[in-house]
């Protein structure tokens, strides 16, 4: 298995914890706590309308108040997602926490996994550090939140969000649901992986990815496909596969063991189909493996996104 599939496995859930815990409590819903928490943690009102990417930011203040009479240590992990087809990577996103009545404060945050990810603790204490709140008393702290000139126009809402989690594991969670520009977006980058199921000796496999645009909005990221295989159960392979391209009414060598494919175009329109066919040749047969193995052979543009996937009986 591939670093990279690696990486998108062990982090399939990862912008769902970007977008803090699995999707913070939303505006208008009860708020997500962990039972008996001593923590309440409030937003203050965000103001109207959408957000603007380069436009101005939106600001509000995040409170929290410990309801116990005896003091609370708690860390503050800050994220968020998009609600379309494409991954974040920080850059569009501008976010600032200044404490108003709470100890001076480090925020980090950035790009993390296809989602927005950071911490804000104490100033002068350990990275990630926690809080500590007396009894009965509340934190506040002012929140400047913008999308900027980078955010992709193809997404047209932000799931941001805090999720607050003490030293004894209770946890409690509050965020928004913003929109983001005026356009109607958000829509899927539809993917397929269509051909026969059966790799043999001498009888190559021939496979047609097909991606479609259907965000709304031209994408104007770059984005590189690939090609990955990896056993359903787990496990290592008994088949070297070789991976070839067509193009130009020619197969062109890839790699073994999964590829990547060229980029795609810039500016691709919404609504416009992109297609990739290529070629899968069984190259070595691991001796005394079985006489055939299931493989399955994954076709995606963003490793954090879904993969349009396709089971191959390789034989021997």
């Amino acid at each position: 298995m591939s670093v990279r599939r690696a990486r998108r496995k062990v982090l399939a859930g990862a912008v769902a914890v970007a977008a803090v815990s699995a999707a913070v409590a939303l505006p208008g819903v009860a708020q997500a706590a962990t039972p008996r928490s001593p923590l309440v943690v409030k937003l203050g009102q965000v103001q109207s309308g959408p957000l603007m990417p380069g436009g101005r930011a939106k600001v509000f203040d995040l409170s929290v108040t410990n309801t116990s009479g005896k003091a609370v240590a708690f860390t503050d992990e800050i994220g968020g997602s998009a609600h379309g087809a494409l991954s974040l990577d920080g850059t569009d996103v501008r976010l600032n926490v200044t404490p108003v009545h709470a100890p001076a404060s480090t925020l980090e945050f950035g790009g993390q996994d296809g989602g927005l990810l950071g911490f804000l603790y104490p100033k002068h204490g350990p990275v990630n550090g926690a809080f500590t709140l007396p009894a009965h008393a509340t934190y506040t702290w002012k929140v400047s939140l913008a999308a900027t000139k980078a955010w992709p126009v193809n997404d047209d809402r932000l799931f941001f969000g805090f999720n607050l989690d003490t030293k004894d594991g209770r946890e409690v969670s509050r965020g928004l649901d913003l929109k983001v520009g005026t356009a109607r977006t958000g829509g899927p980058i539809t993917q397929t992986l269509t051909g026969g199921n059966v790799l043999s000796p001498g009888k190559p496999l021939v496979l047609h990815y097909t991606l479609t645009n259907r965000t709304g909005a031209a994408v104007t990221q770059t984005l590189e496909p690939w090609i990955i295989e990896q056993l359903p159960g787990g496990g290592s392979s008994a088949a070297t596969i070789a991976y070839d391209l067509l193009e130009h009414g020619r197969w062109v060598q890839l790699d073994t063991d999964g590829a990547g494919l060229p980029k795609l175009p810039a500016h691709w329109a919404n609504g416009q189909s992109v297609s990739y066919t290529f070629r899968m040749r069984l190259v070595r047969w691991d001796a005394g493996a079985p006489a055939s193995q299931k493989v399955l052979i994954q076709a995606a543009y963003d490793p954090f996104l879904a993969s349009a996937d396709r089971l191959v009986t390789v034989t021997h």
